[in-house]
């Protein structure tokens, strides 16, 4: 993403045009204006913009149109829509066929800036998940799986989940801890199945109380609570006809699982302040950190909910889990990130991948990443070694948020934990720096041990160690 986003405004009253280049320009944003839509198609044609605002109703060629054009020609773009003379379901049926959101005319600075930031928001984490591989030989994700990256066993048997999931109507629940990767495969199951041409539309329920919460699922009228002053689509009604995925919703409160569990049943719900009930076909995928049958248990999770979302269940493994997958990994976030940052680097040296195979990553992929863009930043060098690595590692480290145990069981099972981690971290270390100071040569590195071969490659094989990860590198 360029440090200067680009816009482009599309509509045929050059009061809205001077207003939005006034605004947007001292956001420090490259705003292009034009009067009519076929201007603006032609201006898509010759120059890249990372945002379009089209005015629904223009004399030449509609907004719907533009919306329709630039979904099929240019998907990368985000599209938001200036609403004058349409009703709010007008507005909606636009979100349906691409549009990301809307403004009504006449609208505030504030929320013109809002709905441009969110777009821009949007695209930057659009761009972060389109991976692909940099190195040939990694066998990524099997074909036709959206953003998904990985060789493991272990991710082998979740892209063989979703074949299986995608082209039914099943709901999905999702298990994974923070940062590996839940809402990845939630796409991967919407863009893999026959919903993919319509709208894909996330919800994180960690990040907002639940009084905006239900607002924000299912839509309200105006008036119906202080600060409503307009008519609001929720996200069920947006997603309609496509795939709504709900993140953490191990944090909904039990009021709103009694809400959900209608929609979940009857497909119908009623906007906040309306007694209007909504019909909606809608794909459910819900993704969470906990164990939401202790939940259950404890009182805190409605067990009929659990059993209408726990219909597919699938689980993304820890990175430490999947170690072979840390190499594809860190050279797709280097790859991608030395760009964007317009510098030449060309890897890693086999000290430096060997650091990262042997960290624990509690963070995940996410953590993964921002250590790699770390490193980016600081890096004078083409080549990354380990003296790169070791401060940043050791930031990572002292950054972890381990909480602490709240009862004797609880600590009899975090000591066994830190144990087995300790444990693992060491035998990853021996095997690496053997088979680094042997050229990576099995048999010379189990003589240098003292192991016998058959030993060696069996606790190779048990930390997901190969040699020729590294060789390649």
């Amino acid at each position: 993403m360029p440090s200067k986003a680009k816009v482009l405004v599309i509509d045929d009253e050059p009061i809205v045009l001077k207003s939005c280049d006034k605004i947007l320009s001292e956001e420090g944003y490259d705003v292009q204006t034009v009067q009519t839509g076929t201007e603006g198609l032609q201006r898509l044609t010759g120059e890249k913009f990372d945002i379009v605002l089209t005015d629904l109703k223009m004399p030449d060629i509609s907004g719907m149109e533009i919306l329709k054009r630039i979904m099929e020609s240019y998907p990368d773009v985000i599209v938001i829509m200036i609403t004058g003379y349409s009703t709010v379901q007008t507005a909606v049926e636009a979100m349906k066929l691409g549009a990301y959101d809307y403004v009504p005319k006449p609208f505030t600075l504030e929320e013109l800036i809002e709905a441009v930031s969110k777009a821009l928001d949007k695209k930057k984490r659009d761009d972060l998940g389109r991976i692909y591989p940099r190195v040939e030989e990694s066998e990524l994700a099997i074909d036709g799986l959206h953003n998904l990256l990985g060789k493991s066993e272990k991710m082998q048997e979740v892209y063989r989940l979703i074949k299986k999931v995608a082209p039914t109507s099943a709901t999905v629940l999702i298990y994974g801890e923070s940062g590996t990767g839940k809402e990845l495969v939630a796409r991967a199951i919407h863009y893999d199945s026959e919903r993919r041409g319509r709208r894909f539309v996330a919800a994180d329920c960690s990040t907002l109380p639940s009084s905006i919460l239900e607002s924000e699922l299912f839509g309200h009228v105006r008036g119906s609570f202080t600060g409503a002053t307009d008519t609001r689509p929720g996200l069920f009604e947006i997603a309609d006809g496509g795939t709504l995925f709900l993140d953490e919703i191990s944090n909904i409160g039990l009021e709103i699982q009694g809400k959900l569990l209608r929609v979940l049943e009857e497909r119908e719900f009623k906007p906040v302040g309306s007694s209007e009930i909504r019909h909606v076909d809608v794909r459910f995928i819900a993704a969470t950190n906990r164990d939401l049958k202790e939940m259950v248990a404890e009182g805190s999770f409605r067990e009929d909910l659990y059993y209408r979302l726990n219909v597919f269940p699938i689980t993304v493994p820890p990175l430490r889990e999947r170690r072979e997958d840390i190499p594809i990994f860190a050279y797709y976030f280097l790859d991608q990130l030395s760009r964007e940052a317009k510098k030449e680097i060309e890897g890693f040296s086999a000290d430096a991948m060997s650091l990262l195979m042997q960290y624990h990553w509690p963070g995940n992929v996410r953590e993964l990443k921002n250590v790699i863009e770390r490193l980016v930043i600081m890096a004078d060098e083409e080549l990354l070694g380990r003296r790169h690595l070791r401060r940043t590692m050791e930031d990572s480290e002292v950054n972890v948020d381990r909480p602490a145990p709240k009862t004797k069981d609880e600590l009899k099972e975090a000591k066994k934990r830190i144990r087995e981690e300790a444990t693992e971290d060491i035998e990853r270390a021996f095997i690496i720096q053997a088979l680094s100071r042997n050229d990576w040569n099995v048999t010379k590195a189990a003589q240098d041990t003292g192991m016998q071969r058959s030993n060696f490659q069996a606790l190779m094989r048990k930390h997901s160690i190969k040699s020729e990860d590294f060789r390649s590198e």
